[in-house]
C-alpha cells in the first residue's frame, strides 16, 4: 500500500511537533537556606472524571487503542509525555509511545512496565488500567509480527469513507497469507519535481495454499481527473480496477500467473503511471503504508540529474501518518538518485519527500 503519491494513504502525512532538545536552566543569584522541594508531576485528568468512551476502552481494550484515547484525551504531545516521564525517572523515547499506540510494540521489559504505570499516573487514568489489557508476552522472533495480530486491511481505512467502500467490493482474503520478504520501489520524478512514475518489486512467499493474488491501493493525492495507469510486468496480470476519480484512488488486483503452493515464493513487478499534477498541487512526497512486516523494504528516487531537488529526506510514521522519528537526510549523486532502506520494517508508514528546485527558487527573497 502506498501513500501521497501513495499506494495508499488513510490522510496526508501531519509532521510531527518537534519540542526544544533542551532548556535554560534558571542561575539563582542567592542560595536559599531551606531551599522547596521540586513539585511532583501532576495527571493531566483526575481517574474518575475520564470520558465514557476511554473507560469503556480501558474496561475492553485493545490496549493500543485505549493508549491511543487516553493520550488524545490527556491533551498532551508525546513530546509533553516523554518530558513528564522523565521527570518521574522512567524515561521512554518519543518512537517507543508512538510504537505502543499504534500497535506495532507494546511495554514488556520490566523498564517498560514501570514506566507504564506512571503513564497511567501522567495521562489520569486508573491505577493499571492499561497494564491490565497487555495480556501475556508475545512471542519473539521471526513470528513477532504475525498476520493475525495484524488489524483487518479495511482498519487502516475506516476514516477513509472512499477508500473503505471501494475495498468492500474487492477479495482482500490472500493479503495475510503472504509473507514480504522484500519490497523495492523506484519513484521516478520529474524536472518540475512532481511524481511521475513508481516501479514496484516485491518478493513475497506463500504461508497457505491457493494464494493467487495482490491488492494494491494508490493515493494519487491529486486534484487532477486522469486516472493513474497500473501496467503489470511480471508474474501477474490485472483483475479487477475500481476508481474513484473524484479523489484520485484506485484499488486493483494483481492476479499471480499460477496460485501458489505453501511455501512458494514469487517474485511480482508492476509500476504506477501518474499524469502529471495541476500547477496549485503542492505536495512532493511517496509513502507506503504496511499492515503487515517487511523484511526489507528499499524506496530508490530517480529525479532529473539537470534538476535536482533543493532537499529530500525520509520518515517514519505509524499507522495514523503520525511521524514517530526524526526524519533522515538523504544525498542525491551526481546523477539524481538518492535511496533509503528499512528492514524488518511495519506495521506503519515509511515515506520520503523532496522539495522540488523551482519551489525552492520561488521561496528565494527577490533582489534588487
Amino acid at each position: 500500500m502506498t501513500g501521497p503519491k501513495t499506494e495508499a494513504r488513510p490522510t496526508a502525512p501531519r509532521p510531527a511537533v518537534r519540542g526544544m532538545q533542551g532548556a535554560q536552566q534558571a542561575h539563582p543569584t542567592q542560595q536559599q537556606a531551606h531551599p522547596t522541594p521540586a513539585p511532583k508531576p501532576q495527571p493531566t485528568q483526575q481517574a474518575g472524571a475520564i470520558s465514557a468512551e476511554l473507560a469503556e476502552l480501558l474496561r475492553t481494550g485493545p490496549f493500543e487503542a485505549a493508549l491511543r484515547t487516553a493520550i488524545r484525551s490527556s491533551r498532551l504531545s508525546l513530546e509533553r509525555i516523554q518530558h513528564r516521564l522523565r521527570a518521574r525517572g522512567t524515561p521512554v523515547s518519543i518512537t517507543a509511545l508512538s510504537y505502543w499506540q499504534s500497535g506495532r510494540r507494546r511495554p514488556e521489559r520490566p523498564d517498560s512496565l514501570l514506566a507504564l504505570a506512571q503513564l497511567e499516573q501522567v495521562l489520569g487514568v486508573p491505577e493499571s488500567s492499561l497494564s491490565a489489557l497487555l495480556g501475556p508476552p508475545r512471542p519473539r522472533g521471526r513470528t513477532r509480527q504475525a498476520s493475525t495480530e495484524a488489524p483487518p486491511l479495511s482498519a487502516l481505512w475506516s476514516e477513509h469513507e472512499s477508500a473503505a467502500e471501494l475495498l468492500t467490493k474487492i477479495d482482500t482474503n490472500h493479503d495475510s497469507k503472504l509473507t514480504r520478504l522484500s519490497h523495492h520501489d523506484v519513484v521516478h520524478v520529474d524536472q518540475r519535481g512532481d511524481l511521475r512514475k513508481i516501479r514496484t518489486r516485491k518478493l513475497v512467499r506463500a504461508e497457505t495454499n491457493n494464494a493467487d493474488r495482490w491488492v494494491i491501493m494508490f493515493d494519487g493525492a491529486s486534484s487532477v481527473a486522469t486516472p493513474p495507469i497500473i501496467r503489470p510486468i511480471r508474474s501477474c496480470r490485472l483483475g479487477q480496477v475500481l476508481t474513484d476519480h473524484a479523489r484520485d484512488l484506485v484499488v486493483a488486483e494483481l492476479l499471480f500467473d499460477h496460485a501458489l503452493a505453501r511455501g512458494e515464493t514469487l517474485l511480482l513487478e508492476y509500476e504506477i503511471i501518474d499524469p502529471p499534477t495541476g500547477p496549485n498541487e503542492v505536495e512532493h512526497s511517496f509513502c507506503r503504508l504496511f499492515r503487515l512486516p517487511v523484511r526489507q523494504y528499499v524506496v530508490e528516487l530517480q529525479f532529473d540529474p539537470a534538476h535536482p531537488p533543493a532537499g529530500c529526506e525520509s520518515y517514519v510514521g505509524d499507522s495514523s501518518m503520525q511521524e514517530a522519528e526524526q526524519p533522515k537526510q538523504l544525498q542525491v549523486d551526481r546523477f539524481g538518485r538518492a535511496h533509503a532502506v528499512a528492514l524488518d520494517f511495519g506495521m506503519g508508514v515509511f515515506g520520503v519527500r523532496w522539495k522540488p528546485e523551482e519551489q525552492q527558487a520561488a521561496e528565494q527573497p527577490g533582489t534588487d
